[in-house]
């Protein structure tokens, strides 16, 4: 799958799941984005876990098994484990056409991850960029101008994290 593609894919699937999974009565998306209730909403166990140092969360479903589970770091900040668990929703939803296939996914913080190259950690980072950070609230709210803190703390990421997303967006 090409690049470009992956990301708009990911993105669209994002804003498939704030809008299904994460609207007011409404039908506006609030903020800041609370990754771990939307994999609640969809029968998702997230679990807190003493995990490996370098080992951000996990992705596990067994082979023809319903149940899934995101296991996150619980040595890791509560910022870092929001972003992990919407990182591990994106694994998911990329593979939302097979819903009993077994799924394993290690994420960790090693040169590999931070290389950028791999296709299925493309797809998950820009699906959880997208979900806590949403490019129409983004664009709107810079091009009203917002410091970058002020949008931080309105999605409850770091300041880094909006950098990156700003950047991302071509805004910076």
């Amino acid at each position: 799958m090409a690049k470009s593609k992956s990301l708009d894919a990911a993105r669209e699937q994002a804003r498939d799941y704030l809008e299904k999974y994460w609207t007011d009565d409404e039908g506006m998306v609030t903020f800041p984005v609370d990754p771990v209730a939307i994999a609640n909403r969809i029968d998702v166990e997230v679990v807190r876990a003493g995990l490996k140092d370098k080992v951000s969360g996990l992705l596990v479903r067994e082979d023809g098994a319903s149940e899934t589970k995101i296991f996150l770091n619980n040595a890791d900040s509560p910022r870092r484990q929001r972003f992990t668990c919407a990182h591990e929703l994106g694994h998911l939803a990329s593979r939302s056409d097979k819903p009993s296939e077994k799924l394993g996914f290690v994420d960790s913080r090693d040169e590999l991850a931070r290389a950028g190259t791999d296709p299925d950690e493309i797809f998950a980072n820009a699906f959880a960029a997208e979900l806590l950070m949403p490019g129409a609230a983004v664009r709107k709210w810079w091009a009203d101008g917002m410091s970058v803190l002020r949008i931080a703390r309105i999605f409850d990421v770091s300041t880094e994290a909006m950098d990156v997303r700003l950047s991302s967006l071509g805004l910076n």
